[in-house]
């Protein structure tokens, strides 16, 4: 019989791959651990009620930034879209017509 070596070979691979198996939940386990460890924030845990508004105000502000940002990228894209548009039409009417 030739197939005890394919057998064998099954076996090992499949004795491998519980292994690395393993070693990636142990990897996985202590990155956990060592994310929970830090903190998340460089804020300390207790805040002042005037170091909580600069907070709050400086998260407004970013937000504020980040709508004209986009706003103004939106009339961009459009704007060059219809441009596009309109310079096609053009050269399919003195193209075709």
């Amino acid at each position: 019989m030739g197939g005890e070596g394919h057998i064998f070979d099954m076996i090992q691979r499949t004795k491998q791959n519980r292994k690395m198996l393993q070693g990636h939940r142990d990897r996985t386990k202590d990155l956990i651990k060592k994310m929970n460890e830090k903190s998340l924030t460089d804020y300390p845990d207790k805040l002042s009620e005037r170091e909580m508004e600069r907070i709050e105000r400086d998260i407004k502000t970013r937000e504020y930034d980040e709508k004209i940002y986009y706003t103004r990228f939106t009339f961009t894209f459009l704007g060059i879209l219809l441009l596009v548009v309109l310079v096609a039409y053009g050269m399919w009417k003195i193209l075709g017509g």
